[in-house]
């Protein structure tokens, strides 16, 4: 059985139901701009992210997102992780034209992009910003959150940890650390796609 990349498959799928505009939009970013395309700049921290930290990140001027810190310090279970003290963080539709907590709001049924897992070089560089903390409420606890292994032999859902899942989780990311522009590309994909919906 062939072991498709149903992430990508998906992706392909969504794309190929785009207006042509949109399409030549989406194809001269990635043709042209994906690899170096960057957040705004906020303000670098050193603080390691906690669970519960409320962050912002700027993917245009002007334009504020609202995230939040799943799992923080993460500890591995398979020999081959390299997850070891990242994070896990939920990046919201709701945003904000100034960085403020009035007008946080945890849409977990409209994420923006999906999971991932960063390292705290996205605090340290200045591109998330904690404005504050919510502990996890007890449903925020049992969120299915779980991402997609690519792996040789077989794709497979896991936890973060490594740990096989035997469900496609609700909220599904792929399993591996996303660099600082792949998440700067992954929200712009997003924008360009839902312009309309941002008004912009």
């Amino acid at each position: 059985m062939k072991n498709v990349n149903i992430i990508a498959q998906r992706r392909a799928e969504r794309y190929q139901q785009l207006d042509e505009t949109t399409k030549q939009k989406l194809d001269s970013f990635f043709d042209k701009e994906s690899q170096n395309h960057q957040l705004q700049f906020i303000k670098s921290s050193k603080v390691k992210p906690r669970v519960g930290d409320i962050f912002v990140l700027s993917p245009r001027k002007g334009m504020y997102f609202y995230g939040k810190v799943m799992v923080a310090d993460i500890e591995r279970i398979t020999p081959d992780s390299f997850v070891d003290g990242k994070s896990v963080v939920l990046i919201f539709e709701s945003h904000s034209n100034e960085i403020s907590m009035e007008n946080y709001q945890a849409t977990y049924d409209s994420l923006l992009i999906p999971p991932a897992i960063v390292d705290s070089d996205y605090w340290e560089e200045g591109f998330f910003f904690t404005i504050g903390n919510l502990p996890l409420t007890d449903m925020e606890k049992e969120l299915d959150i779980g991402f997609y292994k690519l792996h040789f032999k077989k794709n497979f859902y896991c936890k973060v940890s490594g740990e096989v899942l035997d469900h496609e989780p609700k909220y599904l990311g792929i399993h591996g650390l996303t660099t600082i522009t792949g998440i700067a590309s992954e929200i712009e994909r997003e924008l360009i796609i839902r312009e309309k919906e941002f008004d912009l």
